[in-house]
């Protein structure tokens, strides 16, 4: 896949990627509030980072100019029954470096876009972490509606993670 926009582009994972894919792995910022995993063991890393380009449903969020990746882009399958078939849910993470320069609401156009135009999607879900106000306020301008919050804690762990469901509609 590759989506071209005004300022980023967002395309397949590739070798030169793996420092800027290092640095978003390092920083526990992106595991607590996006869920991203993290790590600092260099040889596990680069496992994920072999699994990551391994994946159809991850994607680079590269700076336009640079090609430099600033993020990681997912569009996952819901599920393989009929009823699910035609919808994705999507998630996102920006370096913080490249925060609120408007990388992450281009990025969610462009997959708006393609999954609507080019794939014929019907729903596109989203879910942040309750205290991640940034993406619920970029899902919000881009029309997405809150439809429900859940516990995804583990039974055992005795604390609470609660993740709020956003869902957009062709």
């Amino acid at each position: 896949m590759l989506l071209i926009g005004r300022n980023v582009i967002i395309r397949e994972f590739k070798e030169t990627d793996f420092n800027e894919f290092f640095e978003l792995i390092q920083d526990k910022t992106n595991h607590d509030l996006a869920g991203l995993e993290y790590s600092n063991d260099l040889d596990f890393v680069k496992e994920l980072f072999g699994m990551y380009q391994r994946r159809q449903d991850a994607h680079v969020i590269a700076e336009k100019d640079t090609d430099r990746m600033i993020g990681i882009f997912e569009i996952n399958r819901r599920g393989e029954s009929a009823e699910l078939a035609q919808t994705r849910e999507i998630g996102f993470v920006i370096d913080q470096k490249f925060r609120q320069l408007g990388y992450a609401s281009e990025s969610v156009r462009l997959v708006i876009e393609y999954c609507f135009e080019q794939i014929h999607i019907k729903e596109i879900w989203a879910s942040t972490e309750q205290e991640n106000q940034v993406p619920q306020k970029i899902l919000r301008k881009l029309d997405f509606k809150y439809i429900y919050s859940a516990d995804q804690a583990l039974p055992f762990a005795k604390q609470s993670q609660i993740v709020k469901y956003y869902l957009l509609k062709k």
